[in-house]
């Protein structure tokens, strides 16, 4: 609201002296620009994010405190018990990547716009004194940038055993992803000889675009940090008011209707950290209050120290948009790996019907991140939204300063999903990306074998397991903590952590048959588990409320202006001035690192100290010129 009231208030709106009709018509153009880019981080990665360790992550993009929070990524190495690794490292075979490969990755983000606005103002004094009615809107470009810098520590070497990923073959490291943001950017894992699975790369919440430039650690801008930015460019909405003044000698009092029409775009969920312009394509209406107060005034009238205050109060009624669901209780499982499992023939399974990975005939052996189909049509919408500016104002002839404060404030959103059954004929926002419906035969892979084998039987010379962990979160798999639990320590690739592991036998005569974990040598018989009941992803695991989110800032400006009183009928005037935004958001404001770092992981992705509502909004700067003419 600051940019609509500043600059015009000494000469251009609320005029009490006019008789008819009277008006002005002004065009400002504001840059923003963030700061305190940690802030966005905690925000997006919430208690994941950790204190970096020291490995020369030398980020050169930046010279703020940014790069010392990011997140650590490490695989449960060779042998899958993951010994030395920290509890808040994120697991790297979720990413596809080498079971010895570590990196670190930090994050600088920053979102820029410029905005060119637009405000009629027109005085209907001609019929009602101190009525008006007000049109405006901006046309904005975003464009946002998560600046993600990868420092990789291990390259690795490990790939994955036969049976781990694969149905019949081994997969190298030098098949698998050579960094993270590989991943992260949603590219395809390439193809790697005798392949039996197929792998869907990320298509939600991604860093950025693919990007297989895999020199990732020399820390310079050109290859890490500028990365992908994304930007936006349209109206962002059309708003009108239609209000009346009560105008006295020395004080106004304001009461007004408004609406505002969605015309920018809409939330589309590719990226973590999306471009984007206008409300989320939301319809306004509210209303609003104010008034002014002449604290001083000289006697010939050309001197005037002013306070004006006003507020605005609308509801945000919900609209269509995509949205990406961590799993409840474990943060960042978005990016989790899951794996489909399908039902073979009755005669080929462990129990009859039992569900299970893959087999030589059955269209299965299919991997995923949770992200692909946990990301979902939805209804979003917010109860109240308040804009309060309080501001002083000292006019000396054509020259005019403001000096204010800006207070905004969004209630917590609510969220709805009515496109959960394929029903997406009255919702625009649907496409072929959304999975719909809900996939019921999705599974969290953790550090699971998939498949089993028997070597001395050709009939099953391979088996599809149904082994599922619904226990293991970002950081971890079930089989590593159930493996090193254990006295001795286990084989992580036996399955002992999954869900209601028992041992994997193939129902036959006059026999069952034992699977075994595939070896090189066949003379070593490793018996391996699988899942009597496996645990499937359903949307009721989608934590929904740990997505809602609110907002809070306060602004102070200021706004220098000249308006030529000498011209009589079209009356120009023109100004400039800065402001500095404060976002609120959860876990304080600590510019950089905080004394304490949270390892707490059945949270959702909230900062320390927060509600189920995350607190989320932009601290920025802005400078801004405004140019307009009066008329009567």
């Amino acid at each position: 609201m600051a940019r609509k009231l500043e600059g015009t208030t000494s000469y251009a709106v609320y005029q009490g002296d006019m008789d008819n009709t009277y008006g002005t018509f002004n065009i400002a153009v504001e840059y923003d620009q963030t700061f305190r880019g940690h802030q966005i981080a905690q925000c997006l990665f919430g208690d994941t994010l950790i204190d970096l360790p020291n490995t020369n992550n030398n980020n050169n993009c930046s010279n703020s405190c940014d790069n010392n929070r990011g997140i650590v990524i490490s695989g449960l190495n060779a042998n899958g018990l993951g010994t030395g690794r920290a509890a808040t490292e994120l697991m790297a075979e979720n990413f596809l990547l080498p079971r010895d490969f570590k990196s670190t990755i930090s994050f600088s983000p920053k979102v820029q716009s410029v905005i060119l606005d637009f405000d009629l103002f027109v005085g209907l004094d001609r019929w009602v004194n101190g009525l008006y009615f007000r049109l405006y809107g901006p046309v904005v470009w975003n464009k946002s940038k998560l600046e993600a810098s990868e420092n990789i520590i291990t390259q690795g070497t490990a790939g994955y055993p036969q049976g781990y990923f694969d149905i019949i073959t081994a997969v190298p490291a030098s098949s698998l992803f050579q960094s993270a943001l590989n991943f992260f950017g949603g590219c395809q894992l390439p193809k790697y000889a005798n392949e039996a699975v197929t792998v869907q790369p990320l298509q939600f919440a991604k860093f950025s675009d693919c990007n297989l430039n895999n020199n990732m650690n020399n820390n310079n801008c050109s290859n890490s940090c500028n990365g992908t930015s994304h930007h936006k460019t349209g109206f962002a909405e059309l708003r009108g008011e239609f209000g009346w003044n009560y105008i006295a000698d020395k004080y106004r009092f304001l009461i007004n209707i408004q609406a505002a029409a969605p015309t920018g775009t809409r939330p589309n969920a590719e990226f973590l950290l999306p471009a984007y312009v206008g409300n989320g394509r939301h319809w306004e209406l509210g209303g609003g209050i104010g008034g002014s107060w002449m604290m001083w005034g000289s006697e010939d009238g050309e001197r005037s120290f002013n306070f004006i205050v006003e507020a605005d109060i609308t509801h945000l009624f919900k609209a269509n948009q995509k949205m990406t669901f961590d799993l409840k209780n474990k943060p960042l499982s978005r990016y989790m790996l899951a794996e489909q499992l399908g039902t073979p023939a009755a005669d080929a399974a462990l129990t009859t019907g039992t569900s299970t990975f893959a087999a030589p005939s059955v269209e299965a052996g299919v991997y995923m991140p949770v992200a692909n189909f946990s990301t979902r049509d939805v209804k979003v919408g917010f109860g109240v939204q308040a804009d309060l500016v309080a501001m002083f104002n000292y006019t000396h002839r054509g020259f005019s300063w403001d000096l204010g404060y800006n207070f905004w404030a969004l209630s917590c959103s609510k969220i709805s999903m009515p496109c959960n059954d394929n029903d997406c004929s009255n919702n625009n926002s649907c496409n072929a990306n959304i999975i719909n419906p809900f996939p019921t035969n999705m599974a969290l892979k953790g550090d699971a074998s998939v498949i089993g084998y028997n070597p001395s039987d050709g009939s099953v010379a391979i088996f599809g397991l149904g082994a599922t962990e619904s226990g293991a979160t970002i950081f971890t798999g079930t089989n590593a903590v159930a493996a090193n639990a254990a006295s001795p320590v286990g084989n992580p690739l036996t399955n002992l952590g999954i869900d209601t592991a028992t041992a994997a036998l193939v129902p036959a005569t006059p026999t069952n048959i034992p699977l075994f974990v595939f070896n090189a040598n066949p003379a070593i018989e490793t018996p391996i588990k699988t899942s009597t009941t496996p645990v499937f992803i359903s949307i009721n695991d989608l934590d929904v409320e740990g997505a809602k989110q609110r907002g809070l800032s306060n602004k102070v400006f200021t706004h220098f202006s000249y308006t030529w009183t000498d011209r009589d009928r079209w009356v120009p005037y023109f100004g400039g001035g800065f402001s500095a935004e404060f976002g609120d958001h959860c876990g304080g404001n600590d510019d950089c690192n905080p004394t304490t770092v949270t390892t707490v992981t059945t949270n959702n992705n909230n900062g320390s100290g927060c509600n189920s509502c995350k607190k989320c909004a932009l601290t920025q700067w802005g400078v801004e010129i405004k140019g307009g003419v009066s008329f009567h």
